[in-house]
């Protein structure tokens, strides 16, 4: 190291007077020694270090060496390095001021390094150690510029101090092992990393024997080496690993060691699992060059989840919500702690948000997996106003790319209604993307694995054949010096291509199902099942509901969008008129025939004739139901257990957890029977209740309580899906229901929640035929939803209301028609059911409250806007936990009283709230429409933007009231019926609190500042306020 601090000095003196802060960049294929010898040399020089990737373009050096002004370069001597100095160079002279324009000279190899005797010893009157501040910049790495030119990236003094001191807080002592370097590239940081680390551990690193050229890593080359080395601990590349393991011995050799470790890139799930089956221990080094190693690499113990890790409890991390229970990981800094870039604020705060989509252990709190990029994400368009939906591309581009015929591929589709791949073919595969003869070919051959991303994918994610685009061999896909595709760059390159096929799609897309020449019921019914079967690929009956069976908005506007362009084309319907949401409104094959038919014969104009018809279906779904109920023949000798059992559904709701923590706590019940869907990704009840109640700050332990029974079923199916021994079970103990759980889902038509109302009637035909001598009292948790048409919120008592009332969405006429069942059940049997109508719940005094919903997204505009909307009238909101209390009251509700509205019996004004967040966020309270034209400003303002060009994910996210503007314009249009703040209706509450004793109680906790302080805490907690 000496010996290159001496000769690296002499050649700068050689060229003139240069400071602390002058950087020689590292350009060479240089063996892993003499190339960390020099990097340490240079910086020992009193100068800073610049190693540059050999994989990046002339254009992406020059624009490096540019950045940082570099003063010198130390290329080696390849002819491929040669050209790419000479290249780079050229064009700085060209775009770049010549005074930038870095003088070159040969690298040193390993014998200038150690053999040269001219060398001697070096004095310290030859090298001077000079002082350097904490924060002087010692090394500079660069991104791998995988949207634009790659980034350079300063580690000062301190933050090599940092990450040198990265093992001390691991779970295992790395004293003594061996690591290997050996698939590292050694201009990466994780390869310098790895230098500090053996500085600061006493690790051994292993490394191939110097020589010229310098060798070429093959995985059997590796292997043998690690062998020779008797490394401890492989460093790997996930390819090299991934082709390890399919070598026997190899696998049995990796099991001896103390484990493998991959970074820089994911590792095949299937591959990682076989391995750790057959005993190797894999950790999972997740970092970046911004933010330093994040993870734990090293635990105490190996996690046999491998792709999860944990970060280390000294870096200060923020998660930023995503949806779907995904999350962007954001470094904060702090005292020990900084990252190296800082690009945003959290809390005020200087942080780096990392990009990476990250998504929580389901159990084991701490731990994260890396799902993709959030720049990666594909946000589609539904064609709704405020819908989106995302695409995570990277998982689904893997499954492609391990097909044979694929080289790499690229999905796209943003602000489109359905993705996109673009597929570069292996090179003995490459053809003119023109030639449609040879293009479906290639579709077909690739299309096995078109369809396994299509079995992962979610619906809107779906890929169908006429969206792939195959790339043209003349616009070869750009990569970054990892290897990985230039995502951004590529899509731009292939715009062109891209919208060509969009529009193809949209002109002829609709050509594959072609439309009947002669319209009847036959040929109706056969082109609509072909346009739905286009998209749901299950078996359906003509009277299946799509929406049961996997559609979803973007497949329901295609086969809207099919429908209506047959019509325009066969039948030369005028569809203007058409009801937008006739998919929704006609969800089944055979009632959309029907549908579709009217429109083509004329005998209707597909306009929405609301009121009449829907009131009509919904009292005609009541009869339906309504019919034959069981009569009770329960006796009084029947087994029951002393004390109340309660079957309750939707418990991993927010108020299904509370009401399970009420239940478990209130000694008159005996046990709970907390009945749930199964989930879709086939994680267990156990872990989704108990992240369900952890999230919301409950104790997650009560699951465990003897008390506590948890069972996932389906109310649609025979047995709700149970065991017979379950069931009988339940049906010879229950006293109790509480039904909480209902699909939330606004854009569907009543007759999609036809499952749902199944499971009212099926609860029904439960109690009716339990053996009890009373059959079990059933609560229902309706919503205040169902008073939609009013002029006025006058005498809106707890009594039943008519159809038209409840008309707006399938969502409220479904809660409507379940009450008029309930209502019919009470009249004609012993049933003694309860509707609830429960109305706005807000976060408890421990602050959780989703951070999606209306108000949460009203705050987080505060900032945004510079402004909060005030209100002098009241709010009846029901915090979470006072809500859940009722609903337990609510079982002995006496039996002559059959409706109660949950709302609060102490309202507080709007603006007693609204002071504390205007407070918080030192903004100005402003009258509701005044608000409201600024949210519609900023909406105007992205709206531009994304026909720019421009990606709006990030203004969406730092703006969700965007997403709800509808709804906040459903209230300005209502602001002055109600009379409740922001035009909410007031509705009578007698009947509630005489049943509940948490109601009536005159010291019942009424909103105040304390709830706003910990909501805001809350938001913050969860990322909706991130940097608020």
């Amino acid at each position: 190291m000496y010996a290159g601090a001496k000769m690296i000095k002499e050649r700068m003196c050689a060229e003139g007077p240069f400071d602390n802060n002058t950087v020689i960049a590292l350009l060479a294929s240089s063996d892993a020694i003499p190339y960390a010898i020099t990097e340490m040399a240079i910086i020992r020089a009193n100068f800073v270090v610049f190693p540059l990737s050999t994989r990046n373009s002339p254009a992406a050096i020059a624009h490096l060496l540019n950045k940082v002004d570099a003063k010198h370069i130390l290329a080696s001597k390849e002819q491929s390095i040669t050209d790419l100095v000479r290249d780079a160079l050229d064009i700085m002279r060209t775009e770049y001021s010549p005074a930038t324009i870095p003088t070159v000279s040969s690298t040193f190899t390993f014998e200038e390094l150690f053999s040269s005797p001219s060398n001697g010893l070096v004095t310290s009157e030859e090298l001077p150690h000079n002082s350097r501040e904490p924060d002087a910049p010692a090394l500079i790495l660069h991104s791998s510029g995988s949207t634009a030119f790659p980034k350079p990236i300063v580690w000062t003094n301190r933050r090599l101090i940092e990450v040198a001191t990265y093992p001390w807080h691991f779970g295992q002592d790395l004293t003594g092992l061996v690591s290997s370097l050996h698939t590292l590239p050694i201009f990466h940081g994780l390869a310098f990393v790895n230098l500090l680390w053996a500085a600061s551990t006493g690790n051994i690193l292993a490394a191939f024997e110097p020589r010229q050229p310098p060798l070429v890593p093959t995985p059997d080359l590796v292997f043998r080496a690690l062998q020779a080395s008797n490394c401890d601990l492989v460093w790997a590349v996930p390819s090299f690993v991934e082709t390890w393991a399919h070598n026997d011995e190899y696998v049995e050799w990796l099991a001896s060691r103390k484990g493998v470790t991959f970074g820089g890139g994911p590792l095949n799930k299937e591959i990682g699992d076989m391995l750790v089956s057959r005993g190797v221990n894999i950790y999972n080094a997740y970092g970046s060059t911004e933010a330093g190693m994040l993870s734990v690499v090293y635990e105490a113990e190996p996690l046999i989840e491998w792709d999860y890790f944990k970060i280390h409890d000294y870096i200060s991390i923020q998660m930023l919500p995503m949806g779907d229970n995904t999350y962007e990981l954001a470094v904060v800094a702090n005292n020990v702690h900084r990252p190296a870039v800082i690009n945003t604020k959290v809390d005020g705060d200087d942080a780096y948000a990392t990009s990476d989509l990250v998504m929580p252990h389901p159990t084991k709190s701490g731990y994260w997996k890396v799902l993709g990029r959030t720049d990666d994400q594909i946000m589609h368009s539904t064609g709704e106003k405020a819908s989106l939906a995302l695409t995570n591309p990277g998982p689904l581009e893997d499954i492609l790319k391990k097909d044979p015929y694929v080289s790499n591929c690229i999905m796209f589709g943003r602000g489109r209604f359905q993705a996109g791949v673009l597929v570069q073919p292996k090179s003995e595969f490459s053809l003119d993307p023109s030639d449609d003869t040879r293009v479906a070919e290639f579709r077909n051959k690739i299309w096995p694995s078109v369809e396994k991303m299509n079995a992962f994918a979610p619906q809107h994610s779906r890929i169908f054949k006429e969206m792939i685009l195959i790339a043209n061999p003349s616009k070869p896909f750009s990569y970054t010096p990892k290897g990985t595709v230039r995502r951004a760059p590529v899509i731009k390159d292939y715009e062109e291509e891209i919208d060509a096929l969009y529009d193809a799609v949209d002109n002829s897309a609709q050509s594959a199902t072609e439309p009947p020449v002669h319209w009847d019921d036959k040929s109706a019914n056969s082109f609509t099942r072909a346009v739905v079967e286009k998209l749901i690929t299950v078996p359906l009956k003509d009277e299946d509901d799509i929406f049961q069976h996997g559609c979803d908005s973007l497949q329901a506007t295609w086969i809207r969008n099919t429908i209506l362009r047959a019509l325009r084309d066969s039948a030369k319907i005028d569809t203007r008129k058409v009801n937008s949401n006739f998919v929704y409104d006609h969800p089944t094959i055979s009632r959309m025939a029907s549908f579709v038919l009217a429109l083509a014969l004329g005998t209707t104009d597909g306009e929405d004739r609301q009121s009449a018809s829907h009131a009509d279906a919904m009292r005609a779904m009541v009869a339906k139901y309504s019919k034959d109920f069981p009569i009770h023949r329960g006796s009084a000798a029947a087994n029951m257990e002393s004390g109340k059992v309660v079957l309750i559904t939707g418990t991993t709701g927010g108020l299904g957890c509370y009401a399970l923590k009420e239940l478990v706590a209130d000694p008159k019940v005996a046990r709970v029977y907390a009945f749930n869907r199964p989930a879709k990704h086939g994680q267990t009840l156990y872990e989704r209740q108990k992240s369900a109640l952890a999230d919301r700050g409950l104790d997650a332990s009560i699951v465990d309580s003897e008390k506590v029974v948890l069972l996932e079923g389906d109310l649609s199916a025979a047995n709700f899906g149970l065991t017979e021994k379950v069931y009988q079970e339940l049906h010879t103990s229950v006293t109790y229901i509480i039904h909480n759980a209902w699909r939330v889902d606004f854009s569907i038509s009543l007759a999609s929640f036809e499952s749902n109302v199944y499971g009212v009637r099926a609860f029904i035909d439960f109690a009716l035929t339990s053996p009890l001598a009373q059959p079990p009292r059933l609560i229902y948790t309706s919503s205040i939803g169902v008073f939609t048409n009013l002029d006025s919120d006058d005498d809106l008592v707890e009594a039943p209301i008519d159809p038209d009332v409840a008309i707006g969405s399938g969502y409220t006429e479904s809660k409507w028609v379940s009450e008029e069942i309930l209502y019919n059940a009470a009249a004609n049997t012993p049933l003694t059911p309860v509707v609830v109508r429960v109305g706005q719940i807000c976060g408890a005094l421990e602050g959780s409250w989703n951070a999606h919903e209306w108000f949460p997204s009203i705050v987080q505009s505060a900032p945004k806007l510079g402004c909060f909307p005030d209100d002098e009238r009241g709010v009846v909101w029901v915090p979470l936990d006072v809500a859940a209390q009722a609903m337990v009251d609510f079982m002995d509700t006496p039996p002559h009283i059959k409706v109660v509205h949950l709302n609060h019996p102490r309202p507080v004004s709007w603006h007693s709230l609204a002071v504390h967040v205007a407070q918080a966020f030192s903004v100005p309270l402003v009258p509701y429409h005044e608000w409201l034209a600024k949210l519609e400003q900023a909406a105007l303002d992205v709206s531009q933007a994304e026909s720019a060009g421009s990606d709006s994910r990030k203004a969406l996210q730092d703006l969700h009231a965007i997403q709800l503007l509808p709804f906040y314009r459903g209230l300005a249009a209502n602001f002055n019926v109600g009379r409740l703040s922001v035009g909410m209706f007031q509705l009578d509450v007698s009947q509630a609190v005489a049943a509940s004793p948490t109601l009536s109680d005159p010291n019942v906790s009424q909103l105040g500042a304390e709830h706003v302080k910990n909501w805001l805490a809350y938001w913050r907690k969860v990322g909706l306020l991130a940097g608020q």
